[in-house]
């Protein structure tokens, strides 16, 4: 990591990476190291890539929506599975009435939706678990997140996960009987980093 990203800032919270692109901690201790600009992007789109929907990933990304969350603006769960729906609205942190969920109509693309709602501005977050990927989706929903300065979260199943991907951030989580290993993989699917968790 670059000494840039290293030097302490008034706002831990909210970093800007050298290249200008704004991120924001992840708030768990290690992951930011792992992370590129030493967060998650700010307005941008993340994949993470689990095993099953028993994987619990959302944990990794809990701090953050606290944090988002503080925004006024709203946090949008696409397609939740109820282990991720429930551990969301437990959370003492996150105001359950500033969270949206949305179950689109057989035959709509959740893509689709999620696109949508990363537009629109009204949404510090979109936490999507859609059942299908293409690269070109992804270079949408990072235009979208872009235009509606949105952070855009896709829990892809392992399964279902495509080789190649056009997200700004792409990682692997794997649950083993020894625990969870998190890996920074490219856009071509090949492992750069990792760290347990």
């Amino acid at each position: 990591m670059n000494t840039v990203t290293k030097l302490h800032h008034l706002n831990a919270w909210e970093r800007t990476a050298a290249g200008g692109a704004g991120v924001v901690s992840s708030g768990i201790s290690g992951l930011d190291e792992l992370l590129p600009a030493g967060g998650w992007p700010r307005h941008g789109v993340v994949e993470i890539i689990v095993p099953d929907m028993l994987a619990d990933a959302m944990g990794l990304v809990l701090p953050v929506l606290r944090r988002l969350g503080q925004q006024g603006r709203m946090l949008a769960l696409v397609t939740p599975p109820f282990e991720a729906r429930a551990s969301l609205y437990a959370d003492a942190e996150i105001n359950a009435n500033r969270v949206l969920q949305v179950n689109p109509h057989p035959g709509r693309s959740a893509l689709w939706t999620v696109e949508s709602l990363l537009e629109t501005g009204a949404c510090a977050a979109v936490l999507a678990w859609p059942g299908c990927n293409t690269e070109l989706m992804g270079k949408r929903l990072r235009k979208a997140a872009a235009a509606g300065r949105c952070l855009g979260i896709l829990f892809r199943y392992a399964g279902l996960a495509t080789r190649r991907s056009a997200v700004d951030l792409r990682l692997r989580l794997d649950v083993t009987g020894a625990g969870r290993v998190l890996y920074r993989v490219n856009g071509n699917g090949e492992t750069l980093a990792g760290i347990s968790i």
